[in-house]
């Protein structure tokens, strides 16, 4: 097996870490209030420092590996990884497990843009495409064996193993890493240019913290919507800064010009806020309107990811010999059909064998579309990004995914607890709004799905193939 492969293997290894850790969490509050006596909204906080922490890092991971050694970003990223789940799991208070969580996301915002950067430089001679497509497929193999792997260890033993089984996967990508990966050389960092993207991280961070916060806390609305125009005000003078001035703290002047990098950024962050949000309405379907059993939610959970592990490398493939725009349009096409007949099925069928059937249907079209989709716009975004900067590229296009899919989540939840709140005007009192076959819950699924379809038919629409003049690119 040759070193750019074994390299690519100890990367996917440490990306697993990042996407599993997405989704072990929100299955084990239930422990963690009994086991701490605290409430399901601190609870939570395990994810969300998790989460907001990993959003923060980003940019100023991506930075740092463009001044420094790449190869030792990756390794200090799976220590703090390694170190976070340790601390998580031995935690004899919530804040010691919540601290813990926080590493973890410090660690996963290191790593990713570094992984992203060392594919497009080891894979540059060619198979890139592929590798972004396998990439992608791990990704979502991850987020389908996080909630299994929680389950596994809830029956055999107790949470703190969904922390501590972090820790030899990242040591085994650590020693892998530090043995395959190669050295970069970095142009240094200024201490201006690190404050500045310190800061804009943080005002990032304000932002995704905020958003969160607008759904949690309904008593304290306004302070949190101060709290959110404080982070969206910071964000756009340092944005307004960074492109008047052409500083390049965060990005080269020639990639904020660069319409097709920031449109396929925006086409990302859109895959990004359709496929988060889609996980709500699609519990409240199968758990509530169908009232399927445990065995077929798994079946519905696991279909997306395998969809997605096959379609991913094929597309990634493709995306390398072909232009990427087709694939993307295709992949998000299908993925706004799968949300769409999603909400059909809410609609017009209350549980049963058909449901489930068609459910798993759709279920498949979400996963081919998002393996068609994620692998060529990775591809498409860094392609033409020199290696001096492809970190900091890198790290913006994930930015943006978070963002909006933060944001998507919070409008998406917002709406969805309105439709329920004001079960009226489906003629049904509130008692029953949320029991076993609720319509109630199949109308407010439906909206929050036609939501969903259209934002994802945006970015299927700005995927359409750039004109010659558009097709700006990056100069080294």
């Amino acid at each position: 097996m040759s070193q750019n492969k074994m390299a690519f293997g100890g990367l996917c290894l440490g990306f697993f870490i990042v996407m599993m850790d997405t989704t072990t969490v929100p299955l084990i509050y239930t422990s963690l209030i009994k086991d701490f006596g605290v409430t399901p909204a601190m609870a939570a906080w395990v994810n969300n420092s998790y989460l907001i922490a990993y959003a923060a890092f980003l940019l100023l991971g991506g930075r740092l590996g463009d001044a420094y050694n790449r190869k030792i970003l990756v390794s200090s990223a799976l220590l703090l990884l390694s170190f976070g789940a340790l601390l998580s799991g031995y935690g004899e208070t919530l804040n010691q497990v919540i601290i813990g969580r926080a590493i973890m996301g410090v660690g996963a915002g290191l790593l990713t843009p570094q992984s992203m950067a060392f594919i497009s430089i080891i894979f540059a001679e060619g198979g890139r495409g592929k590798a972004f497509g396998i990439w992608g497929a791990v990704a979502g193999i991850a987020t389908a064996t996080g909630p299994v792997v929680t389950q596994f260890f809830l029956q055999v033993s107790d949470w703190r193993w969904v922390m501590w089984i972090n820790i030899p996967v990242a040591m085994i990508g650590l020693l892998v890493t530090s043995i395959y990966l190669p050295k970069t050389e970095g142009n240094g960092l200024k201490l201006k240019e690190f404050v500045f993207n310190g800061l804009f991280s943080f005002s990032i961070a304000i932002v995704i913290l905020s958003l969160q916060l607008i759904h949690e806390s309904a008593e304290n609305i306004y302070k949190v919507l101060a709290f959110l125009a404080l982070g969206v005000l910071g964000t756009f003078w340092l944005l307004r800064h960074e492109i008047s001035h052409r500083s390049a703290y965060v990005l080269p002047f020639e990639i904020w010009k660069d319409r097709k990098f920031m449109r396929t950024c925006l086409i990302s962050g859109l895959l990004g806020l359709g496929l988060t949000s889609l996980y709500l309405p699609l519990a409240y379907l199968i758990e509530l309107r169908m009232n399927f059993g445990p065995v077929f939610i798994s079946i519905i959970m696991v279909t997306i990811a395998l969809a997605n592990a096959v379609v991913g490398p094929v597309a990634g493939s493709l995306s390398d010999k072909i232009e990427p725009e087709v694939i993307i349009r295709y992949g998000l096409l299908s993925l706004a059909f799968s949300a769409l007949l999603l909400g059909g099925v809410g609609l017009t069928m209350a549980g049963g064998l058909n449901a489930f059937v068609m459910t798993v249907i759709a279920m498949t079209f979400a996963g081919i579309g998002t393996g068609l989709a994620f692998a060529p716009l990775a591809n498409l975004a860094l392609r033409d990004i020199s290696p001096q900067v492809i970190g900091r590229a890198a790290a913006f296009f994930n930015s943006t995914r978070q963002l909006l899919s933060a944001l998507g989540s919070v409008i998406v939840a917002l709406l969805f607890d309105y439709m329920v709140r004001n079960n009226q005007l489906f003629g049904l009192t509130e008692g029953n709004a949320l029991q076993p076959y609720s319509p109630v819950v199949a109308y407010a699924a439906f909206a929050c799905l036609l939501v969903i379809a259209g934002c994802v038919g945006l970015g299927a629409w700005l995927s359409r193939e750039h004109t010659e003049t558009e097709n700006e690119t990056v100069q080294s």
